[in-house]
């Protein structure tokens, strides 16, 4: 059986609830439990999968410890509890946990299918995610318990969702030519111009990068960077050329970069 990544946001035993903001850079703290109420197990998501919410699927890593936000596990999956969700405003949505093993568990090290797990953590699971939502004014309504070959080709599914789409990133600099900061007008132009254009926009704000590079005469140039990401599925060309003329002339550089990734399933 084939491994899959999983990242963790919340780890086993946490009263915490923790989610990945990309955004930020890092992993934010979005609500505390109530007093007795933690996470049974490392609750996460997988990483390279699209579902139809529009965020990676998530998954619950079973295991005998606990890790920690942003450690990224190699794990087998087992299986999936099929669940339909209501959110606040009625809207019925199907809202899936994939049931995962890390390859370095040993209590769980023979387990490849869901239904070779005690019932009791099933139970405590569907229980958890039923309580959860309910805390939040929502419906949790568990169906039914999928093996492992029917959560990969659902998985297979959302990375191939994930595979159509492109990363464009936009690097802008921070300073101009003479050090000083750029207005933070241009900044709030990019990211609505990009919210308008492609529905949303990731922007690196918070943790600005560092680039460095050498000149013609190989003396070593720093500069602080701001990057901004948008997921398309299809490149225009001509769109991204205008574009980054633009930014050209608003930043006054000789030149800007503007670079295209796919998006794929680690595994």
């Amino acid at each position: 059986m084939k491994s899959i990544y999983c990242t963790v946001e919340t780890p086993k035993g946490s009263s915490a609830k923790y989610d990945y903001d990309p955004e930020l850079g890092g992993y934010l703290l979005t609500k505390y439990l109530p007093l007795g109420f933690v996470f049974p197990y490392d609750f996460g998501f997988i990483q390279g999968t699209l579902g139809e919410d529009g965020d990676p699927l998530d998954v619950i890593v079973i295991s005998e410890h606990r890790s920690f936000p942003g450690c990224l596990m190699e794990c087998r999956i087992i299986g999936a509890v099929k669940a339909l969700q209501r959110e606040r405003n009625g809207e019925q949505v199907e809202n899936d946990r994939y049931l995962g093993i890390p390859e370095t568990s040993v209590i769980f090290k023979d387990i490849v299918e869901a239904k070779q797990l005690p019932d009791s953590i099933l139970e405590e699971l569907k229980n958890f995610f039923i309580d959860y939502n309910r805390q939040a004014g929502k419906s949790f309504r568990p169906f039914k318990i999928v093996n492992s070959k029917q959560a990969l080709k659902t998985i297979e599914k959302a990375s191939k969702s994930a595979d159509h789409l492109k990363k464009i990133e936009i690097f802008g600099p921070i300073f101009d030519n003479k050090g000083n900061r750029f207005s933070e007008t241009i900044y709030r132009k990019i990211k609505k111009k990009l919210t308008e254009d492609f529905g949303g926009v990731t922007a690196y704000i918070q943790m600005p990068a560092e680039g460095i590079w050498k000149d013609t005469k190989y003396r070593e140039i720093k500069d602080q960077i701001i990057i901004y990401e948008v997921m398309v599925s299809k490149i225009d060309k001509s769109y991204w050329k205008a574009y980054k003329q633009k930014l050209r002339e608003q930043f006054e550089q000789k030149d800007l970069v503007i670079r295209q990734s796919d998006r794929g399933l680690l595994m």
